[in-house]
């Protein structure tokens, strides 16, 4: 009965840390939408979108390995940690360096510089909310990011009251400061500080299989910002705003489909799951997730015109003619993702980005095709529904044959022995080390 307890609470923890990590997120870009233009938002937008790319990557070149390594003791998952959080700190400067680029190509200096300082801070925190879901405390993440959510809450409340008293540019450093204050209580509660020494080694370890799973979590937001980009050359800057403002709306729904690797890898690794268990887990979830973003999809357009303004200020008229199709497309989403955790349990790295590949050139061209020949954004995202529902027609026949009709052999390290302070080389049948593609 403990253990059913214990499970019981990491899953809650684990599902409301990352619709926090999210809500903050989430809530910078509500704040921004406010009191600018359409113009000003979807300038802003697409500077973060380079942020969201980057921390996709992050999640899968560091987080899935430390996901997968949720039987080992404490002692080897934090060793892992203080390599990964340095890891993913460097990339951000990185990352920043490209965003103040960008920035200052666009006329938004300041916005760039903001940027830059956030980058690391961002990327760094999320390498630490992973520790904390491997080690099996999600309640430490929690309790960061329910910080972090806190702060942007704040800023959102003061463009309410007081539209004017904030430009985008102080509102990302706010941001980014309640970021640093989540990091420190983080690095705190799991005992994990960052470690340069061995970083390379660290890296150049299993460097194929980070790049892989960093590029397959990726490679999405990177779609996204192509299918954003040459909307707005054929468009406009409307476009973006429309698109990335529906998107935002249904930002509840990219959380619980973020936050089913953080419950279902740690947890079958623990267990020793099958296959066929893995995926009827993921099957239940999909059949859930896919009918209430479709159901928001098509009843967020109902609200109140007052209500949406307050939401997304004057992106609200464009994004809500768009917000239908979209629900389809998250719809889609929701079972293709549902494959692709069946895929991470098993470590296959190279068949995730071979098909999340194929899946994003079949979105980029759909929609290109769409940006040219309508000349809108509605055309865009009946383009974004369209792709999503091809590719999840066909992941989910593949799956359905494979995993439905008979038992499958156990696909998580079960032979990892918990004790052993080595590297995940020594794993008789490591979710990394040995993985097939």
């Amino acid at each position: 009965m403990r253990d059913v307890a214990g499970l019981k609470l990491r899953v809650l923890f684990s599902a409301g840390d990352q619709v926090l990590s999210s809500v903050s997120n989430a809530l910078i870009l509500f704040a921004m939408a406010g009191p600018s233009s359409v113009s000003e938002f979807g300038l802003a937008i697409l500077v973060f979108s380079i942020l969201t790319a980057a921390l996709g990557f992050v999640r899968g070149a560091v987080g899935t390995p430390l996901l997968l390594m949720s039987a080992y003791s404490r002692n080897r998952i934090r060793t892992e940690s203080r390599h990964a959080i340095s890891g993913a700190a460097f990339f951000g400067i990185v990352v920043g360096i490209v965003a103040l680029g960008v920035s200052v190509f666009l006329h938004e200096p300041q916005v760039g510089i903001a940027y830059a300082v956030a980058a690391p801070v961002v990327l760094a925190q999320d390498a630490l909310r992973f520790t904390a879901m491997s080690m099996g405390e999600p309640e430490h993440a929690f309790f960061s990011d329910a910080l972090w959510a806190s702060v942007a809450f704040g800023v959102l409340v003061v463009t309410w009251l007081r539209p004017e008293a904030l430009s985008i540019a102080e509102m990302i450093w706010l941001w980014s400061l309640a970021g640093a204050l989540a990091l420190v209580y983080l690095m705190i509660r799991v005992q994990t500080l960052p470690r340069l020494t061995g970083l390379y080694r660290w890296w150049t370890s299993f460097w194929t299989h980070r790049i892989r799973f960093g590029f397959e979590s990726g490679i999405d937001q990177l779609a996204a910002i192509v299918i954003v980009a040459v909307s707005t050359a054929f468009i406009g800057t409307v476009a973006a705003a429309s698109l990335r403002g529906a998107v935002t709306v249904l930002g509840p729904f990219a959380v619980l489909i973020s936050s089913l690797p953080l419950i279902v890898i740690p947890e079958s690794v623990r267990a020793g799951h099958t296959a066929r268990q893995v995926w009827s887990t993921l099957r239940y979830a999909a059949w859930l997730t896919s009918a209430m973003a479709a159901t928001i999809g098509f009843a967020a357009p109902f609200l109140p015109d007052a209500l949406g303004r307050v939401v997304l200020g004057e992106s609200w008229a464009e994004a809500r003619h768009v917000l239908p199709f979209l629900g389809l497309e998250y719809a889609a989403i929701c079972w293709i993702a549902g494959v692709y955790n069946l895929y991470r349990t098993q470590g296959a790295s190279g068949r995730l980005l071979k098909l999340r590949i194929v899946q994003s050139l079949t979105a980029i061209v759909i929609c290109s095709a769409a940006a040219a020949l309508t000349g809108t954004a509605v055309g865009v995202a009946i383009g974004l529904a369209l792709s999503s529902i091809l590719v999840a027609v066909c992941l989910v026949v593949a799956a359905q044959r494979k995993h439905s009709g008979r038992e499958s052999p156990a696909i998580v390290p079960s032979t990892v022995d918990r004790s052993e302070p080595g590297d995940l080389r020594r794993t008789r049948t490591g979710a990394l080390a040995g993985t097939t593609t």
